[in-house]
């Protein structure tokens, strides 16, 4: 195997920013223009709220953020740490247990970055984490930056409201606070106002930004090494990684899933063209966003009625931009409001990304523009064979938006979900069995790692979660490196 083909096999396993060796992070993530305007909101002064969907960009954009306020750089002014909350305990915390919980970890996390240079002590409380924050800017003469990733997902409101009361009190002129959320989280606490106490920043790529193209041209020659000119027929690379990065919406995790597909095709000496591409979105559709919804389904809690919701109106707004080669819908605000979960579900997986907050409509009225994903929307498209002119026509984003009106009939079958008040999260009950390697767990377990868990007593993911590393390696079977891969699977499990 060739040193480009190493490299290719070892980069296409990388799906997410969190799972990335520090040493290989700034060799294969790269931003573009607009991605290094948000950057420089997460280093200035002021609490900042980064929201996305899944896969969008929002755990690299803290980190690179984070790496640039590095404490080892003597001449930053600003000290930078970045906190994961992917694996603490607090989902069924609340009240004073997730204040304790929330801030032993951040001790630790802290003093695993500062450490040797700088000790940091443990604190129990949120006022004694801020009373340790600012002493610690005063010894170093820095202002401290706070980047806490995946700490809000919808369905979790329980625990939100202390999330953000923390992230209140954290906040002063020396200690500044953001947070990565996703869309739908709308529940804030008591004492947060999103409209002062806050800046809300979309993580949104769109091929009509300047560098789009260039972004995931850059992606695929760093990740991809072996999806060379000679492996292509039909266009260049720039054109085929613009088409790829503009079908997911600009979401870099759904581009990567596109490359490692299109790479299977290339290790098979197939040549990557129109059919090979139109394979690739019809795959996407099947195997990637559609799973996407099953797989968020037990994370919900509360919403869960509201993903076959979701569903229906994916097929809705799929086969309406189908029908007239549109790839883009926009829907009347009312709409928008009395399926509000839904929308929110449909941005968070990636089948839509909001382009226009409020646009009007030729029937009257006003609505959000939502781009629909070209994966989906080539599902739904009469003949699936992709051509050199669909592949021109949608490159080119010529055709008129779809409108869908309140008056319109394009949702009548769909009732508008309500809540289920008394449903819990469901994804703690899971079997361990279902954490296999599948469409939807990338990351999953082998049967022979299932079955050395199953061995020890180990039956559900919320007994899996619970476990700590060194009651991991205590099981047979499990070894150091296996330890890594049943976290990240657990925490793609558990998290949205």
């Amino acid at each position: 195997m060739s040193a480009a083909q190493d490299k290719t096999e070892e980069m296409s396993l990388i799906l997410a920013a969190e799972e990335c060796p520090p040493e290989r992070f700034d060799e294969i993530h790269t931003f573009s223009s607009h991605d290094k305007r948000i950057l420089r909101k997460l280093l200035a002064h002021g609490p900042v709220l980064l929201q996305g969907g899944r896969g969008s960009g929002k755990s690299a954009m803290m980190i690179a953020a984070s790496r640039q306020m590095a404490p080892v750089s003597e001449e930053s002014q600003v000290l930078g740490l970045y906190v994961s909350l992917r694996y603490v305990p607090l989902l069924q915390a609340t009240g004073a247990d997730y204040e304790r919980l929330f801030c032993e970890w951040v001790s630790s996390r802290i003093q695993r970055i500062l450490q040797p240079a700088q000790d940091f002590p443990d604190a129990a409380d949120v006022r004694e984490l801020r009373n340790e924050l600012t002493e610690l800017a005063s010894q170093t003469d820095k202002r401290i930056v706070l980047l806490f990733d995946d700490a809000a997902h919808v369905g979790r409101e329980t625990s939100l409201g202390g999330f953000f009361d923390i992230f209140r009190t954290l906040s002063s002129d020396v200690i500044s606070c953001k947070a990565a959320i996703y869309p739908g989280v709308t529940e804030f606490g008591t004492r947060f106002d999103i409209y002062n106490d806050a800046t809300v920043t979309d993580v949104m790529r769109s091929p009509e930004q300047p560098g789009f193209g260039e972004l995931f041209s850059q992606i695929m020659s760093a990740r991809y090494p072996v999806l060379t000119a000679d492996r292509i027929t039909g266009f260049d690379l720039p054109r085929l990684a613009n088409f790829v990065g503009a079908a997911v919406l600009g979401n870099v995790r759904g581009f990567l899933f596109a490359c490692n597909y299109l790479l299977e095709r290339a290790n098979d000496d197939v040549s990557i063209g129109y059919n090979a591409v139109g394979d690739t979105l019809l795959r996407l559709a099947a195997d990637y966003y559609w799973p996407l919804l099953e797989e968020v389904k037990p994370k919900l809690g509360r919403y869960v009625p509201a993903v076959d919701a979701a569903q229906d109106i994916a097929e809705a707004l799929f086969g309406s931009c189908a029908s007239t080669g549109a790839q883009s819908v926009v829907v009347h605000r009312r709409l928008v409001a009395r399926y509000s979960k839904p929308f929110e579900i449909l941005e968070y997986a990636g089948f839509i990304a909001r382009r226009e907050a409020s646009r009007s409509m030729k029937s009257g009225g006003r609505g959000p523009r939502y781009a629909v994903n070209t994966c989906n929307l080539f599902e739904r498209t009469s003949g699936t064979r992709l051509t050199a002119k669909v592949f021109d026509d949608w490159l080119k984003r010529l055709a008129h938006p779809v409108e869908i009106h309140e008056r319109g009939s394009h949702f009548d079958s769909i009732a508008p979900p309500m809540p289920d008040e008394e449903a819990e999260l469901a994804v703690f009950a899971l079997k361990v069995e279902q954490l296999a390697k599948s469409k939807a767990y990338p990351y999953g377990l082998t049967p022979a790692k299932i079955d050395s868990l199953r061995a020890a007593g180990i039956i559900n993911v919320g007994e899996l979660a619970a476990l700590s590393d060194d009651q991991l390696l205590g099981i047979d079977g499990i070894g150091a490196a296996t330890v890594e891969r049943v976290k990240s699977v657990v925490g793609q499990a558990i998290w949205m």
